[in-house]
């Protein structure tokens, strides 16, 4: 008979754990000594377990729990081992000062948290039934990475229930693969002419160079390591490649020559961008003594800093589409090459 009552409450101490899983509310907390916690962002978001306690100052149960408590807070590093531990009041005349003046007669350092430190934002629901019957003083709640609560759980069983918390981990958040094309009239790119980086819409920093992968295509996972997640992310491209290349020659001054005398008219509308190397807005004979000199060898340079290379647009904004891959189109001209 014994045995079937202990197999009994073994049983029903069970179900309380397995059943009374539900997704957590977030709050946010100032503990008695004055530091904010924030229950998602501070903790289940960096992968912690969070443990509460709730009590009240004037529990006797609580008192009586206090040093199995702390003994059990230390197990647990104290803090460490991603795992972190508070004590919530759930009665109105408990404020901060008092929490700490609790902690102090009875040896307790994990977080305190008073009334006035917003205790009724984190125990309210469980009173209210969200989550189930109110067990009252002292009661304990386990929190896993992925925001799922456990409550109750019984003193005895807070072993089992961080244990199986801590593999309940968020699942990975889907990337955006994002696929640069690089469009160009008919030549190849040299390597290292130009270069591509990401970078917010609004600052220059931080300003991330766009590697190529194994494949040889300028694609990348974001937000990633490599490419960490930032405010309006676009990507520009820099031209670093000298002014002269083998593109650029006599058959280019032709064309140019008979575009301005009205033979026969540059286009497509990108190859007016190529044939403007001194960057003016217009096609004219002094584009083509540039050009001129630049494939002399007389200078290595364009006028008015105009690059070597430009890119159609000038900047692409990422927008993430997680799970999906994002192409992006540059079409890239070579200034000086208009054929």
């Amino acid at each position: 008979m014994i045995i079937r009552i202990l197999t009994a409450l073994f049983v029903i101490s069970f179900l309380h754990v397995a059943e009374g899983q539900m997704t957590m509310h977030n709050f946010i907390v100032t503990d008695a000594h004055g530091k904010s916690h924030n229950l998602y962002n501070d903790y289940l978001s960096q992968d912690k377990v969070v443990v509460i306690k709730f009590f009240f100052t004037t529990c006797p149960p609580c008192i009586a729990n206090a040093p199995f408590w702390q003994e059990k807070y230390v197990q647990y590093g104290s803090g460490g081992q991603k795992i972190e531990f508070f004590s919530v009041t759930t009665q109105s005349f408990d404020s901060n000062t008092s929490v700490a003046s609790f902690e102090q007669t009875y040896s307790q350092t994990m977080k305190g948290i008073g009334k006035d430190g917003n205790a009724p934002q984190v125990v309210d629901p469980f009173k209210n039934g969200a989550y189930g019957s109110w067990w009252g003083t002292p009661s304990f709640a386990v929190i896993s990475p992925n925001k799922t609560l456990t409550y109750p759980v019984f003193f005895s069983e807070l072993d089992a229930a961080i244990e199986a918390a801590k593999t309940q981990v968020p699942a990975p958040t889907p990337t955006t693969t994002v696929n640069l094309q690089l469009l160009s009239n008919n030549f190849d790119i040299p390597e290292g002419h130009v270069k591509f980086y990401l970078k917010p819409q609004s600052a220059s920093t931080p300003k991330i160079e766009i590697q190529k992968n194994n494949d040889g295509k300028y694609a990348f996972s974001y937000p990633s390591e490599l490419y960490p997640e930032m405010a309006n992310p676009e990507i520009v491209m820099e031209s670093n490649g000298p002014a002269y290349t083998t593109k650029v020659s006599a058959s280019d001054l032709l064309a140019m020559q008979k575009h301005i005398l009205g033979l026969e008219t540059l286009t497509p509308s990108y190859k007016l961008l190529a044939a403007d190397v001194n960057s003016d807005g217009k096609v004219t004979a002094s584009d083509i003594l540039n050009i001129r000199k630049v494939i002399l060898g007389l200078s290595d340079i364009f006028p008015n800093n105009t690059p070597s290379y430009k890119s159609i647009p000038e900047k692409l904004t990422v927008n993430p589409n997680p799970g999906a891959t994002v192409p992006l189109d540059f079409t890239i001209v070579k200034i000086g090459n208009v054929n």
